[in-house]
C-alpha cells in the first residue's frame, strides 16, 4: 500500500493528534505537581479497603467532635475548609478529610457513587474518632452527610448542611450523562476534557489521569442521591445554612 493511500494519511493524521493531546496532557500534569503546595504535613493518611484517605484533626473544647465534609468536587480537599475548621476549633475538636477521589487522598480508576462516600465517612467515625459526631457538609456533600445520619444514626448527633446543591442532587444517570461519563473516562482524550475543565487546580491533578475519574462520575450523576425522604425521617438538629439565609429544622 502507497504511503500517500488515503487511509494511511487518515491513521497518521490521528496518530499526530493523539501524541499532541498526550504532550499537552503531560505537560498540564507536569506543570501542576511543580506547585507542590499541597502538603501533607498537618494531616495523616488512614489505610482502609476501599483506598487510603488524609485526614486532618485539630484538637479544641468538650463535646461531640465535628466532622467538616469538603464540596465534593475534583479541585475541592480538606484544607478549602481550613477557616472554618479553626473557628470550629475554638470550641469543639474538629477533624476534616479529603474524600476519596480528592485532593491527597487515593484516586481508584472506579465509579464514585454516594454510598462509597458514606462508607468513608462511617470508616472515619468508626476507626479514626471513636464517638458519635456532629457532621458539617458543604455543596454536594450535604447528601453524603444526611444518608451517615440516616443509615448510621448512632453516628450522628447533628447535621450542618452548607450550601447544599439539592436539585441537581436529585438527577439520575440517564443515557446522555452515561455517555459523557464514558468519554471523560477515556484514555488521552477523556483526560484532554478533564484538564480543560481543571487545568489551573493542582488538587485536581494529584493522581495524575486516575484525577478524572471522579469528575466523570459526578458528570455522569452517580454521586447523586434523593435525600429529601431520609431528612423528613431524622430526628436531630438539622441546620441548613444557604449562602446569607439562614434555616433551622
Amino acid at each position: 500500500m502507497s504511503k500517500n493511500h488515503p487511509i494511511l494519511k487518515t491513521i497518521a493524521v490521528i496518530g499526530a493528534a493523539v501524541l499532541s493531546i498526550e504532550a499537552w496532557n503531560r505537560m498540564i500534569f507536569k506543570k501542576m505537581q511543580e506547585k507542590e503546595s499541597l502538603t501533607c504535613e498537618e494531616g495523616d493518611f488512614h489505610e482502609w479497603k476501599h483506598g487510603t484517605f488524609f485526614y486532618k484533626k485539630k484538637v479544641g473544647g468538650v463535646g461531640h467532635p465535628i466532622v467538616i465534609l469538603h464540596d465534593l468536587y475534583p479541585n475541592q480537599n480538606a484544607d478549602n475548609c481550613d477557616k472554618l475548621m479553626n473557628q470550629l476549633a475554638q470550641h469543639r475538636t474538629v477533624y476534616s478529610l479529603d474524600l476519596l477521589g480528592c485532593g491527597r487522598s487515593d484516586k481508584p480508576a472506579i465509579t464514585y457513587t454516594n454510598f462509597l462516600y458514606v462508607l468513608q465517612v462511617v470508616e472515619c467515625i468508626e476507626k479514626i474518632i471513636g464517638q458519635p459526631v456532629h457532621l458539617v457538609a458543604k455543596g454536594r456533600s450535604a447528601t453524603i452527610a444526611v444518608a451517615v445520619a440516616k443509615y448510621k444514626p448512632e453516628y450522628v448527633v447533628q447535621l450542618s448542611l452548607l450550601d447544599p446543591v439539592e436539585e441537581e442532587n436529585r438527577k439520575m444517570p440517564d443515557q446522555k450523562s452515561k455517555l459523557l461519563k464514558t468519554l471523560i473516562e477515556l484514555p488521552v482524550f477523556g483526560t484532554m476534557l478533564y484538564h480543560m475543565a481543571f487545568a489551573n487546580c493542582e488538587a485536581a491533578h494529584m493522581g495524575e489521569a486516575n484525577a478524572r475519574y471522579l469528575y466523570a462520575s459526578i458528570v455522569g450523576r452517580y454521586t447523586n442521591m434523593d435525600v429529601e425522604w431520609m431528612l423528613e425521617e431524622l430526628d436531630i438538629p438539622i441546620h441548613v445554612i444557604e449562602l446569607m439565609r439562614v434555616r433551622t429544622d
